[in-house]
């Protein structure tokens, strides 16, 4: 996933009329049409509005797939697992190849009693019939982009690249483009409910599917069974800076957390010297003068900003390490290999994004004001969040929109909360944020990263109990780290 979420307007035309009238209004679902769609799977279309504000508009499909239980069944359970990427292939673990192992586990277990019923976010689907995924023409600018952008002219080539692959994205979307916001999919997930012929949802979402959930407790709290939410993003903060300030220190933690991590492993590259001082050794001489690297390359500064960023998920915690210590003994090579930035994609998540976080994006003069501020709070890395989390969205804009704004939720059943200490995706802060505003909301800590539901063996546990009797974990309880007790080995 991963990552996310940002600034904040009015919520414009979706939040025009009142939310009891159109909200209640998405219950008219169509009948789904099931299909044997392979790996003992069936699949449907769920026709829904294009805009549901517009109940009576163009209409656009969303697909949905179902793992039928392999016990006594409880009823149905829908996820949706974040992007990029779809959730229903994850009901496909063998066809997958991305598929982590330990979520066929986790989908086993869940099996077990319930109908798991993926349903795809909008524009986002494994389908070769009915809805399709929407692939645009032009490729978008690498998320990284601004982190190494030195000039407004960089800033500008960044926007106009941004600007064209949104351009085609829209042409490739047709009527459904201007539906691509999570309070459409929330409305998309109450007609699923409906469809399934359940009084309440029973539903479980992982970083960006836990913001279509945060609107469904806005829409249908009525309607809401146990909600699940992993990695939660921060859909509540109206403005940009604040939101950015908590990934900022988020990061900046994570410096002197990769450097504990790197003291106690024997087989980590840095082991024996202080990780953080050696990162701060290497920027200084990424200052000075562009780093060597081999067969006559060099690594400037921003090269290098950008791999961190990319190498301080915990994950890839050993490649950083082992990076550093080479670029410190003369090659930097491994920043423009392993630890290079992602290209730009074709897809329209991260358009879907902007449409949530960022409808409004700060000047071009405004961000280096806030860019200062981060450096003071964050000066030696969690500065960079902000470059990174704008360059998804900068150069974007028309596109439909749904603001952050502060939850108003009221009267809705225990929800639970998963968050990691060592995530760095969906910030740790940021959830518990989320989580502060819904009272009947109960937070299990763990000591993992992003999305580590299906790898931390006590998680899967709590949640289980809590998706079929409801159980709560009791209170101060916690999971410890499993995950990333296996990093590097």
């Amino acid at each position: 996933m991963n990552r996310r979420r940002l600034i904040a307007l009015c919520l414009a035309a979706c939040l025009a009329v009142p939310l009891g009238g159109i909200a209640l209004a998405s219950a008219q679902a169509h009948g789904l049409v099931w299909k044997d769609c392979g790996d003992g799977l069936r699949c449907a279309e769920l026709v829904v509005p294009v805009d549901w504000a517009d109940p009576g508009g163009p209409k656009t499909a969303v697909h949905v797939a179902e793992a039928p239980a392999t016990g006594k069944s409880m009823g149905p359970l829908v996820i949706n697992l974040g992007g990029p990427g779809t959730s229903t292939v994850l009901l496909r673990p063998k066809s997958a190849a991305d598929t982590p192992p330990e979520w066929a586990i986790l989908l086993k277990q869940l099996r077990s009693r319930f109908d798991v019923v993926a349903i795809d976010s909008r524009g986002m689907s494994e389908s070769s019939s009915g809805a399709k995924r929407v692939s645009c023409a032009e490729p978008e600018a690498s998320v990284y982009g601004l982190i190494s952008a030195q000039t407004k002219h960089d800033w500008d080539a960044h926007a106009a690249k941004n600007a064209a692959h949104q351009a085609s994205c829209r042409l490739a979307a047709k009527s459904a483009w201007r539906g691509m916001t999570a309070w459409n999919v929330a409305h998309d997930l109450d007609a699923l409910r409906d469809a399934l012929g359940q009084d309440k949802l029973r539903y479980a979402g992982n970083s960006y599917g836990t913001v279509y959930a945060q609107a469904y407790l806005e829409l249908f709290p009525q309607r809401v069974g146990r909600m699940y939410f992993d990695g939660t993003a921060d859909h509540t903060q109206q403005e940009f800076e604040p939101w950015i300030r908590n990934y900022a220190r988020t990061q900046e933690r994570h410096l002197t957390r990769f450097r504990d991590w790197c003291a106690r492993r024997t087989d980590c590259a840095l082991h024996g010297r202080d990780a953080g001082k050696a990162w701060d050794e290497l920027v200084a001489r990424a200052r000075r003068a562009p780093l060597p690297a081999s067969a006559g390359r060099t690594v400037p500064e921003g090269q290098l900003y950008a791999g961190a960023v990319k190498g301080m998920n915990p994950a890839r915690w050993p490649l950083l390490a082992t990076a550093i210590r080479k670029a410190l003994d003369g090659d930097a090579g491994d920043f423009l290999a392993d630890l290079a930035p992602d290209p730009g994609g074709s897809s329209v998540s991260q358009d879907s994004l902007c449409n949530d976080f960022m409808p409004k994006l700060p000047t071009y003069e405004e961000f280096q004001g806030i860019e200062a501020r981060l450096r003071e709070i964050a000066p030696r890395f969690g500065w960079l969040e902000g470059r990174f989390e704008l360059g998804r969205c900068w150069g974007r804009s028309g596109g439909a929109s749904w603001a952050p704004h502060p939850l108003r939720v009221k009267d809705v059943p225990p929800v639970l909360f998963a968050i990691g200490e060592l995530d760095n995706n969906t910030n740790y802060l940021g959830q518990q944020h989320v989580a502060e505003q819904i009272s009947s909301a109960h937070v299990l800590w763990h000591g993992d990263g992003h999305a580590a539901w299906a790898s931390n063996t006590c998680l899967r546990r709590h949640v289980f109990a809590y998706l079929t009797t409801g159980a709560l974990p009791a209170p101060g309880t916690r999971c410890p780290a499993e995950r990333i007790q296996k990093v590097g080995k």
